[in-house]
């Protein structure tokens, strides 16, 4: 059990620790990491948190998720430059719902996840000031980073919450025997008053460990799309297809740095990966296994399968007529995992032009201009071939009566649907 350290720290999941914390690990100890409900879905940064807690589970700990349904209504100021708008109680439990089927997912095994309103509710104003407050002096609440960069601007509200955070993990030492919290690098100081109320209530030490928030190498976040989207875990919000194609498109230096993270290869087998990667680049190796770990993980692994013959389909160069090899199954496969519109017609005697098409709705290009010069360089693709911005589309150009597939430069593929 102690080896649980050495091993994610090699991993790199490791930023932030207290003194002491491999002594606990002499023995099964119970920890938890905790969520606050602020959006209907986890993204790929919540996932560190939870492979984390795999690991320690793997190990044979006790692990817990801890939903903050309480703690959402106030708002956590770390990391934030200006006060949060103050969330609907309606919005925070519809969003703890759907994040706790989310982490059923992954807690088959753990302990079931807990909402902190459990407890909070119950709470009285005088009575937690009395017993809660009086255990930090303002100097220590004032020198927490979340207050430090924003102390002109922090309210009330937001400056209590490190306070209730510190007692839900005070809680939890209490009532499941919690003696280590997990989160992100900007919950280190929310981390250590829990740490610091629990020394000066219960007389015993609790440690906190935090891992690091992961940037691109320009120091913008890591896990939004090229135009500022999260990479969500929910399949309605980031479609697995897109969810897939996203580690497909990271860069080598970060390949090799993030799958000691998101996968649970051992060391042996990380090193050999690099190395094979090594010698041919062009095969993103690296790559292709962060890829199928994540998705496998997060959806399913029959879901990474049909991406994985949507890959071969869609990038393979040698094929060149989608109509001599496409079955009509592969478009019902298109039309689950890829952009898909569809589009209502009167009669099977049509005739669109294309420029009109694809900017209908904004769903593939937003002006005729964007399609002017991406037809210009051969940046778009009808059925896979090139054509002019005089073209006319007629049944003619629907595969199996009812189906056009569009490229968009490299990577990105549309389906339109043709109904009558």
């Amino acid at each position: 059990m102690r080896k649980i350290i050495p091993e994610i720290k090699w991993r790199g999941l490791i930023i932030n620790t207290t003194n002491g914390i491999s002594d606990i690990f002499k023995r099964k100890v119970s920890l938890y990491s905790g969520f606050d409900p602020t959006s209907s879905s986890l993204h790929i940064g919540n996932l560190i948190s939870i492979i984390l807690s795999i690991h320690f589970k793997n190990y044979g700990h006790n692990v817990f998720f801890l939903l903050g349904t309480s703690t959402s209504l106030i708002g956590d100021p770390s990391g934030k430059k200006g006060e949060r708008s103050l969330m609907k109680k309606h919005d925070i439990f519809l969003y703890s719902r759907k994040i706790r089927k989310q982490l059923f997912k992954f807690s088959k095994q753990f302990k079931i996840p807990i909402l902190n309103n459990n407890w909070n509710k119950k709470l009285k104003f005088l009575e937690f000031s009395r017993n809660i407050g009086k255990c930090f002096d303002i100097n220590y609440m004032l020198n927490k980073d979340s207050v430090k960069k924003r102390r002109l601007s922090l309210s009330f509200t937001e400056f209590t919450y490190q306070l209730l955070q510190a007692y839900d993990f005070y809680y939890l030492y209490k009532n499941q025997k919690c003696v280590l919290q997990i989160g992100g690098s900007d919950q280190w100081g929310n981390i250590t008053c829990g740490i610091e109320l629990i020394k000066k209530k219960q007389k015993t030490k609790v440690h906190g460990l935090t891992h690091n928030l992961l940037t691109k190498s320009d120091g913008t976040k890591f896990g939004k799309t090229e135009n500022g989207d999260n990479i969500w875990l929910d399949p309605k919000l980031t479609s697995p297809y897109k969810f897939y194609q996203f580690w497909m498109n990271i860069s080598d230096v970060q390949a090799k740095k993030l799958i000691k993270i998101f996968t649970f290869y051992n060391k042996r087998s990380i090193y050999k990966i690099i190395t094979l990667h090594d010698r041919a680049p062009f095969l993103r190796i690296l790559q292709r296994k962060i890829a199928k770990a994540t998705t496998i993980l997060v959806h399913s692994k029959k879901t990474f399968t049909d991406i994985y013959n949507i890959n071969q389909i869609l990038f393979n160069q040698k094929r060149k007529n989608m109509n001599t090899f496409l079955r009509k199954k592969d478009f019902l496969l298109f039309q689950k995992y890829l952009p898909c519109k569809k589009i209502l017609l009167n009669s099977t005697n049509f005739n669109f032009k294309i420029l009109d098409l694809l900017i209908l709705d904004n769903f593939i290009c937003k002006s005729k201009t964007e399609v002017l010069r991406k037809i210009k360089f051969n940046s778009l693709l009808l059925n896979m071939n090139t054509f002019f911005s005089d073209y006319v589309i007629t049944k003619k150009d629907l595969i199996y009566n009812h189906f056009i597939l569009i490229k968009k430069g490299k990577k990105n593929f549309y389906i339109l649907y043709f109904q009558y």
